[in-house]
C-alpha cells in the first residue's frame, strides 16, 4: 500500500501512525510526500516528490496588468531583471563620484568630467522613477493575484462555477495540477494495492492512479482520510476545494476521518454509500513517568519552580495564539513555550513584535517541532496545555490532534468554548474552559490550573481515557477497512 501525503511527511504525524500501523499489520508500504522528507521509519519505503508549482505560480509571476496597473512589468523575469540593471547602474555612478574625488586632473578636464557625470545621474534618476514606478505596479499585481478577493476576483469565480460546474477546480487551482505531475508517475511506479489519500489535495492524484493502473488491469483501492474542512482564505479557494471534491469524493472505495460528527456531515454532503469509519490522530500509549532527555522546559532553560505553558502546531489567528500573548503581562512569571513547524515563519514576527510592546518578550520562547513519536514525553515538562482556537466550524467539531497529545503528556488544558474540546474537557475534568477570545477569561482558567494542577492530573488516572485516546485503539477501525477492501492478508 501506499500512503500519500500532501504535504511535508516530517511534520505529518498522521501519515507516519498510519504507515506504521500498516506496517505492523503486515502490509508493504510505501511513505510518499514533498521533498525534503528526513523521516525513516523501519520497513517503510520513503519517497520524496517535488512538486515545481509552475502552473500554480504562473498567474503570480506573469500577472495581466488590466487598468489598475498599465505600467506593470510583464513577468517576474522583467522585474528583476530592471531592478537589478538600476541598482548595478547605481552602483557604478557611485564609483565614478568617489573616483572624480581622488584622481586628480587638470581642471578643464575635471570640470568636462563632472558635467557628464552630473549628465548620467541625472539619467539615472529619470530611470529609477520610471523603473520604480512599473516595478511598484507589478508588486501591487502580484499581490492581488495572490490573494484573488476582489469583487471582480469573486465574479469570475462565480462564472467558472457556473459554466465549468465540476471541473471549475482545474481553472480556479491549477496547482493540482502541478501536483498531479508529480504524485502520478511515482503512484504508477510503486503499483500499490492500495492508496490512502491524505486530505483532498492527495484524494485526486490517488483517483487518477487508481484509474490509469484498472485501464491497465491492476486494481488499487483508495482510502481517502478526510480531515476538517478549512475554510479558504477567498471565494476561489473554497470554490476550487469543492468542485474537487464533488469530482473524486465517491470515487474513493473506502473513507475516514476524525470524528463523529465530522463522519455524518461528510456522509450527507457527499453523498457517500457508507459511513466513514471514525479514526482520531492519537499519540500511541506510552507509560507514565518517561521522561524525554531535553524536554520543552530544558530547551526554554527553566526550572522547574518557573510556570510554563505550551502551544504546539501553527500560530495562525484562527488558532489563537494572540490571546496568549496578551495574557502574559496579567499572569507574571508564567513563560510561554510555542512548538511549531518553521520558528522563522512569517507569522511569529507579529507575536514577537506583540510580546516586545508588551515587555513580556523575554517569556515568550519559540521552539521547532521535535519527532513524532517524542511528542508527549517532550512536552510533559510543562505546566499547561493550551488551545486558544476560535469558534470556527473546522474546530467545533473534532477532538484536535494537539488535544491528545496533550492527554498522553499528563498535561492540564486550557480550552476555548468550542464544542468538542470544551465537553470532552467539562466531562473528564483535565482542565478548564474559557470564551474564546477573551483574554481575561483565559487568565482566570489559567490561574485555576496553575493553583491545582495536580487535581487536573489526577483526572488521566481516574478512568481508562488515554487507552481509548490511544492510536493502539484509534486504529483497529482503519485496519479493519484495509481487510474489507484487500482482503485477508497473505
Amino acid at each position: 500500500m501506499a500512503v500519500v501525503s500532501g504535504g511535508g511527511l516530517d511534520g505529518d504525524s498522521r501519515a507516519l501512525r498510519v504507515a506504521r500501523a500498516a506496517t505492523a499489520a503486515g502490509y508493504r508500504v510505501t511513505l510518499i510526500g514533498r521533498a525534503p522528507a528526513t523521516v525513516a521509519l523501519p520497513g517503510v519505503e520513503v519517497r520524496q516528490v517535488t512538486v515545481r508549482d509552475v502552473l500554480r505560480t504562473h498567474r503570480e509571476v506573469r500577472p495581466r496588468p488590466g487598468l489598475r496597473w498599465p505600467l506593470a512589468y510583464r513577468s517576474s523575469a522583467a522585474y528583476d531583471h530592471r531592478t537589478t540593471q538600476l541598482a548595478a547602474r547605481r552602483a557604478l555612478l557611485t564609483t565614478r563620484s568617489a573616483e572624480l574625488a581622488v584622481v586628480h586632473r587638470p581642471l578643464p578636464l575635471l570640470v568636462a568630467a563632472r558635467a557628464g557625470h552630473a549628465l548620467a545621474w541625472l539619467r539615472h534618476g529619470i530611470r529609477f522613477g520610471w523603473t520604480r514606478t512599473r516595478a511598484a505596479q507589478y508588486r501591487a499585481a502580484v499581490r492581488r493575484r495572490r490573494r484573488p478577493d476582489g469583487r471582480l476576483d469573486n465574479l469570475t469565480t462565480e462564472v467558472a462555477r457556473l459554466l465549468l460546474g465540476r471541473r471549475a477546480w482545474r481553472r480556479l487551482d491549477p496547482g493540482l495540477l502541478d501536483e498531479e505531475i508529480a504524485y502520478g508517475p511515482v503512484l504508477d511506479a510503486v503499483r500499490p494495492h492500495l492508496i490512502h489519500a491524505l486530505g483532498h489535495r492527495a484524494l485526486a492524484p490517488a483517483v487518477r492512479a487508481a484509474l490509469r493502473a484498472e485501464a491497465a488491469g491492476h486494481r488499487i483501492e483508495v482510502v481517502w482520510d478526510a480531515p476538517p474542512r478549512v475554510p479558504g482564505q477567498t471565494r476561489r479557494d473554497t470554490v476550487a476545494a469543492d468542485a474537487l471534491l464533488r469530482t473524486f469524493a465517491r470515487e474513493a472505495d473506502g473513507v475516514v476521518t476524525v470524528g463523529h460528527r465530522l463522519a455524518g456531515e461528510l456522509t450527507l454532503h457527499h453523498g457517500l454509500s457508507t459511513t466513514p469509519a471514525v479514526v482520531r490522530n492519537a499519540p500511541p500509549l506510552v507509560p507514565a513517568g518517561r521522561d524525554h532527555p531535553h524536554g520543552v522546559r530544558d530547551r526554554c532553560r527553566l526550572g522547574a519552580e518557573i510556570p510554563l505553558l505550551v502551544h504546539t502546531g501553527p500560530v495562525t489567528p484562527d488558532r489563537g495564539p494572540a490571546t496568549v500573548i496578551e495574557a502574559l503581562p496579567k499572569l507574571y512569571d508564567l513563560h510561554a513555550a510555542f512548538v511549531v513547524p518553521d520558528p522563522d515563519a512569517e507569522e511569529l514576527t507579529a507575536l514577537r513584535e506583540r510580546a516586545a510592546q508588551l515587555g513580556v518578550h523575554a517569556r515568550l520562547h519559540v521552539l521547532p517541532y521535535v519527532p513524532v513519536e517524542e511528542i508527549p514525553s517532550f512536552l510533559a515538562s510543562a505546566d499547561i496545555g493550551v488551545l486558544p482556537v476560535h469558534q470556527l466550524p473546522h474546530h467545533q467539531a473534532v477532538l484536535a490532534s494537539r488535544y491528545l497529545e496533550y492527554a498522553h503528556a499528563r498535561l492540564p488544558v486550557v480550552v476555548s468554548d468550542v464544542r468538542a474540546m470544551a465537553a470532552a474537557t467539562l466531562e473528564l475534568g483535565n482542565g478548564e474552559v474559557f470564551r474564546a477570545r477573551d483574554t481575561a477569561d483565559f487568565v482566570r482558567a489559567v490561574g485555576a490550573v496553575l493553583t491545582n494542577p495536580r487535581r487536573y492530573r489526577k483526572a488521566y488516572d481516574r478512568v481508562d481515557v488515554l487507552r481509548q485516546w490511544s492510536w493502539e485503539t484509534e486504529s483497529t477501525p482503519l485496519l479493519d477497512l484495509y481487510a474489507r477492501l484487500l482482503g485477508p492478508r497473505r
